[in-house]
């Protein structure tokens, strides 16, 4: 029983006990007040306002502290706590934004701007792979020709081929097609 007694006569005597017993009114509302600017940031997108303004809070939060008999402890532990608090809060933040409509909105969409399904730009060229068509225009290397009546933009692979040769298709590499002289 006697140590019991000494653990908390000890315990009331500590850095840890004092931070929270002695705080003033001012540190404890710049403390809380920074930590609330910073969990609305992240909420709010922009330029930051708020999360600027909340760390310099909870810093005055510090300073008004350690200004009215804060000691080394007292600092380490003030700074351990805003840190804790804002990793809470991250994950807190995270988890809501993906799993609820939050997350939905077009302020957190992190979609692409073109459709995902096959469009112009990905188009299958694999088809022409040993055919052979017509230039229509001088390939210095590149140009255009014509196969089947559907003309593409092509590469020769040995440079020049004047207009109105015959080409084969030799490989394509997505929109790259490669063609030599026949």
């Amino acid at each position: 029983m006697d140590v019991l007694i000494l653990l908390m006569n000890s315990f009331a005597d500590s850095s840890f006990a004092r931070l929270f017993t002695e705080m003033n009114a001012w540190a404890i509302a710049l403390f809380v007040l920074g930590i609330i600017l910073c969990a609305v940031e992240m909420f709010v997108p922009g330029f930051g306002i708020c999360g600027i303004s909340g760390i310099i809070l909870v810093i005055a939060g510090i300073v008004v502290r350690m200004v009215c008999g804060g000691d080394v402890y007292m600092l380490l532990y003030m700074v351990l706590i805003a840190l804790v608090l804002f990793v809470i809060m991250f994950v807190v933040a995270s988890t809501l934004i993906r799993k609820s409509k939050l997350g939905k909105t077009a302020i957190f969409n992190v979609g692409t701007a073109v459709p995902e399904d096959i469009t112009e730009g990905t188009r299958d060229y694999s088809r022409l792979v040993n055919k052979t068509g017509v230039t229509t225009t001088v390939l210095r290397p590149s140009g255009k020709v014509d196969f089947d009546g559907e003309v593409f933009d092509v590469v020769a692979r040995d440079g020049f081929i004047e207009a109105g040769a015959s080409v084969k298709v030799l490989e394509v590499e997505g929109q790259k097609i490669t063609v030599i002289k026949i």
